[in-house]
């Protein structure tokens, strides 16, 4: 893998992270190409924490889940990482301009960096993982976020620990079918 990542390159400074990471037995481009666009709707918990939080649940891949909330598809490394992201201002916006983002050259509140990165352990077997970064660029945002954040953490890691779930059991899937 590369030394420098895309959420690296993307948000290397943040005042919140959380990580999670699973082992999949199938090859690489596989996991890639099922981990950018699963169905989130297989999972019972997380249709039902999106419903509790006001999250549509009409369209629940991947893709779908991005366009609904505002996220934006910021850069992809073909076959090792899938980088998502967003930043607010009043209220969830999509990126505009990624050099904007990078650069900090912007004034929103907080920025939030979401990645999916793929390691080959073997020929049939991947260390899928994922990371979501927030910085908060002021100090009340900081104050505001830290309380969200005590509520919110655990159900995130939740649904961040399914949707690795649903992507190892597409995957092998796939692979058993193939």
């Amino acid at each position: 893998m590369d030394a420098k990542t895309l959420i690296d390159k993307y948000l290397p400074e943040y005042t919140y992270n959380e990580y999670h990471a699973i082992i999949i037995n199938c090859p690489i481009t596989k996991c890639y190409e099922v981990a950018k666009d699963f169905d989130l709707s297989k999972s019972k918990l997380i249709k039902t924490l999106f419903k509790m939080r006001g999250v549509p649940t009409s369209n629940m891949n991947l893709q779908g889940l991005i366009l609904n909330m505002g996220f934006t598809n910021l850069e992809e490394q073909f076959p090792t990482e899938n980088l998502i992201g967003f930043w607010a201002k009043k209220k969830i916006e999509q990126v505009t301009c990624h050099k904007d983002f990078v650069e900090n050259s912007i004034s929103a509140r907080i920025k939030v960096a979401w990645n999916f990165r793929f390691e080959k352990l073997n020929s049939n077997q991947t260390h899928v993982s994922t990371e979501t970064r927030v910085l908060c660029v002021s100090l009340i945002t900081k104050v505001f976020f830290s309380i969200y954040w005590l509520f919110i953490k655990p159900f995130s890691g939740a649904i961040r620990k399914k949707m690795l779930l649903i992507v190892k059991r597409e995957a092998e899937l796939i692979e058993t079918k193939g």
